[in-house]
């Protein structure tokens, strides 16, 4: 028999219990998403609505039970989630999950960042342990036993006033809060033993319930406060933020045109066509090396010693962008010429029917995230990496001076092209000789990665001497980069793959050779790399790319810039850069600016203004083949 006492009861402990949770959620979101932590209208009828459906079925325990434990498990990935978009402005989705398996290894820098931020903020595990004593007092109730449930009741009342104050576990507080907590639990059994009619009250409560949600969806019809109009973090959770056109928004010929149009081409010869012909090329591509992180672009950052000496000889791009911050990504890119709507890599192939050897050095494993497919699809001979080699990850880039004799055996006797990749510069930021590369003193992720790109960068002078040793280096064409950049705070990111500020896609360029004049041009980008190459070395591509040679000038093109992380069917992070101009929408954080070229913001985009720039963004994705999941399946060799 339907019971409505035992429906309040339940609809009450669901609802209260649910929101407390989010709101201790929202905390946490709060602190880099700039959002306020109050829960909103929306919150409070997606939970009453979810809550009154479990509710409904407490007549069948076995159904109640598992949809209660659905509640739990729901609550509990919510919280991973927000921790993540907290760390990383990672999602958890079952794409970037897929991801992350195929990489787990490669993220034990990341998972060490976790560990630090819940031992910083211990009252980060608030949350999860509310979770379980909800659960608990759930449970309890069916089972009946309310001694077991009023003390997990009051558990979750003292962890979320731990949570909302941001109280850090530790041996001081503790007793004041297991005090609380042991008040709380004989307030509560002295109630439940007062005599007091608890099955009238138990079905009032839900009742009031139900007349107070009831009243605030009227009055959301005639109020447009954040209260009534913000979206809620469940309800997203549980449908999904997807990007998508607005179907009362026509877009511009013209926008179409510049920003959605891909205007594909095959490279055209410059006036420096063959300047270089027959070099050898060797390509750096520095780990997460933003061109801000260094010095001159920045006073107190990096100093590449063997990079500013190198720049004083070179031609070298003032605004590099890699368009998505991530390595992979970074490889298709150089590789394809081209955004990843297709499968081509034109290039290698090229440079092998002019008896070039192609080799790929990399310091850490090329098989996280498939990255070993992409190498074998861009046309290498041979991939070497620590599996392949046996490499020390204790000795971090100092494994490319042990790995001398092997690569230079691996070239061959003919022109080579040779791909280096470090590894020092990944989170967690390895310095090997803490010694000599401590300049920059202090705690902190950046204060690390500065360190260890100086040792990282001396690392490379040092490889490219020894290997000057064993062969012939004077004929060689050298072109130094970053795969992508790295985050340290703006706008809230920390990470790389999750944004398209500049401090994640724009890295430095610089390419040298003895017949190549030293010179600056104005933008370039990763699709130009392979281009100039060819063009220099005097080899003719008949293939349409987007990428064209810098021996013709600056590559104005606007661009589309996107994250490797996803939210829904589409990049968490993109923006249109146009110029000076740079429109950016974050699904996750629910950025809508409208900034220039260096990220200052000149505006938040009005409701309209955001509705037209989404529908433009969603066409240019669309037309690059970057929406939809299966854009992004690590199966299709593109995660990671």
């Amino acid at each position: 028999m339907f019971q409505w006492s035992l429906f309040g009861l339940s609809l009450t402990l669901l609802f209260w219990c649910g929101l407390a949770i989010v709101y201790m959620q929202r905390k946490i979101y709060a602190l880099r998403n700039y959002v306020d932590t109050r829960p909103r209208l929306d919150d409070v009828w997606v939970l009453f609505l979810i809550s009154g459906v479990v509710a409904l079925a407490h007549p069948w325990p076995m159904l109640y039970g598992s949809l209660v434990a659905l509640i739990g498990l729901s609550l509990m990935i919510m919280w991973l989630d927000v921790v993540l978009v907290h760390l990383f402005g990672f999602e958890v989705n079952l794409n970037n999950l897929k991801i992350f398996l195929q990489g787990a290894e490669s993220f034990s820098g990341d998972s060490k960042e976790i560990v630090d931020a819940l031992v910083k903020r211990s009252w980060f595990l608030a949350t999860p342990l509310a979770i379980v004593a909800f659960l608990v007092a759930i449970y309890a109730q069916m089972a009946g036993s309310p001694g077991v449930r009023d003390v997990a009741l009051a558990s979750v009342s003292v962890l979320f006033l731990m949570g909302i104050t941001k109280s850090r576990f530790g041996l001081i507080s503790a007793p004041v809060w297991m005090g609380l907590l042991a008040g709380l639990a004989v307030l509560m059994a002295y109630l439940r033993d007062s005599g007091v009619d608890w099955p009238w009250w138990q079905a009032a409560a839900g009742g009031g319930l139900l007349i107070g949600v009831v009243v605030l969806k009227l009055l959301a019809q005639l109020f447009n406060t954040p209260f009534f109009s913000v979206r809620s973090p469940v309800r997203d959770f549980i449908r999904g933020a997807r990007l998508g056109p607005v179907s009362a928004v026509a877009l511009k010929d013209e926008d179409i045109q510049r920003h959605v149009v891909l205007p594909m081409a095959p490279p055209s010869p410059s006036k420096s066509f063959g300047l270089c012909r027959g070099a050898n090329v060797i390509l750096i591509t520095m780990e997460s090396l933003a061109r801000d992180s260094i010095y001159p672009f920045k006073k107190d950052g990096a100093r590449l010693k063997f990079m500013e000496s190198f720049a004083n000889k070179s031609l070298v791009s003032k605004m590099h962008y890699a368009c998505c911050p991530n390595t992979n990504r970074a490889i298709q890119h150089i590789y394809q010429g081209n955004y990843p709507v297709n499968g081509e890599y034109p290039f290698l192939p090229l440079l092998k029917s002019q008896g070039y050897r192609a080799v790929y050095m990399m310091i850490s494993r090329t098989r996280f995230f498939n990255l070993c497919d992409i190498l074998m699809d861009a046309g290498f001979d041979e991939v070497l990496d620590r599996d392949s080699l046996g490499l020390d990850p204790d000795r971090g880039d100092y494994a490319f001076l042990d790995s001398v004799d092997a690569v230079n055996e691996s070239l061959g006797e003919g022109p080579f092209f040779l791909h280096l990749k470090n590894e020092q510069t990944h989170s967690p930021y390895q310095v090997v000789n803490k010694e000599q590369f401590d300049r920059h003193e202090g705690e902190g992720r950046e204060i690390c990665f500065r360190n260890a790109a100086e040792e990282a960068d001396s690392v490379l002078a040092k490889f490219l001497g020894a290997l000057g040793e064993l062969r012939d280096l004077s004929n060689t064409l050298i072109i130094y980069t970053g795969d992508h950049g790295q985050s340290f705070g703006e706008f809230g990111y920390v990470s790389h793959s999750s944004s398209s500020v500049n401090g994640q896609v724009r890295t430095p360029l610089m390419m040298s050779h003895p017949a190549l004049p030293a010179g600056e041009v104005a933008r370039s980008t990763h699709f130009d790399v392979m281009p100039t190459i060819l063009d220099l070395l005097g080899v003719h591509c008949e293939s349409s790319i987007f990428g064209r040679s810098l021996l013709h000038g600056a590559n104005h093109r606007p661009l589309l810039l996107y994250s490797q992380t996803r939210k829904g069917n589409a990049p968490s992070n993109a923006s249109l850069l146009d110029d000076d101009s740079k429109i950016m929408i974050d699904l996750i954080y629910g950025y809508r600016y409208r900034l220039d070229a260096e990220d200052h913001i000149i505006d938040k985009l009005s409701t309209a203004d955001a509705d037209y720039q989404e529908t433009l963004l969603y066409a240019a994705l669309e037309k690059r083949g970057l929406i939809s999941d299966s854009a992004f399946s690590p199966r299709q060799k593109t995660g990671g």
